[in-house]
C-alpha cells in the first residue's frame, strides 16, 4: 500500500497547485499581461515604475519576466557617465568585424536586460561573413 501512497500523493498536490494556479490567474502570461510587459520594456523609463510593475509580475508568478523588469531599472539607474561608456562601446561595435566578439557583447547586454541593442548587434553580426 506504501508504494501507490507516494505517487499518488504527489499527483494530488500536484494537480491543488495547478488548480490553484490556474484559479488565481498566475503564472499565465495573458495577452494582457504581454501588452504592459512589452509596452514596458519598450517604453518606461522610470525605474521605479519598472520595479513596481516587476513586483506585481514575480507576484503572479511570472519570475523571468519580473527579472528582466528589475535588470531594466537597474540600467535606468545608472550614472551618465556609464551610460555613456555603453553607449559608445555599442556603437563600436557596430563598426567591428570580429563576430564572435559582437556576439559575446551581445550575450552580456542580454544578461543585463538591454535586450534591443544585444539583438542590433546580433543582426549585425548575422551580415558578416
Amino acid at each position: 500500500m506504501m508504494p501507490i501512497a507516494l505517487p499518488l500523493a504527489i499527483i494530488l498536490l500536484g494537480g491543488t497547485a495547478y488548480f490553484v494556479a490556474k484559479k488565481r490567474g498566475g503564472g499565465d502570461m495573458t495577452a494582457e499581461r504581454k501588452i504592459v510587459y512589452q509596452t514596458a520594456l519598450r517604453k518606461e523609463k522610470d525605474p521605479t515604475k519598472l520595479r513596481t510593475l516587476a513586483e506585481e509580475f514575480r507576484a503572479q508568478g511570472l519570475t523571468a519576466q519580473a527579472e528582466l523588469l528589475d535588470k531594466r531599472a537597474n540600467l535606468r539607474e545608472l550614472p551618465p557617465d556609464v551610460k555613456a561608456a555603453r553607449r559608445s562601446a555599442f556603437k563600436a561595435a557596430l563598426t567591428s568585424t570580429n563576430k564572435g566578439a559582437i556576439l559575446a557583447m551581445a550575450n552580456a547586454l542580454d544578461n543585463e536586460g538591454a535586450t534591443g541593442a544585444a539583438d542590433k548587434l546580433r543582426e549585425y553580426a548575422g551580415g558578416l561573413s
